[in-house]
């Protein structure tokens, strides 16, 4: 005769709720990589001025594409150039 584990229940549920868990972990990066700012929402997150931040694009520092009469930039590529750009702030 075979014994029955009487927690097989609990841990099946368990199981399904890690998979629950890591799908949900996973969710963000996926929104975050077609998320696109204008150049204010970029500036208020690297909290330096509006121009700086279009400055930086220009010059390359920054990606960001055209969409129609508009400069978008991405989130990824804005969190990559978040150290650049602070440390750019400070030269003179």
């Amino acid at each position: 005769m075979q014994a029955t584990n009487p927690f097989q229940p609990i841990m099946d549920g368990i199981d399904e709720l890690k998979e629950l868990l890591h799908s949900i972990k996973k969710e963000p990066e996926l929104e975050l990589k077609e998320k696109f700012y204008s150049f204010k929402e970029a500036s208020a997150i690297l909290k330096v001025d509006y121009q700086t931040v279009r400055s930086h694009v220009q010059k390359g520092n920054i990606k960001a594409e055209q969409i129609g009469r508009f400069y978008r930039i991405n989130h990824l590529d804005l969190m990559d150039a978040l150290k650049d750009v602070k440390s750019l702030k400070y030269k003179r």
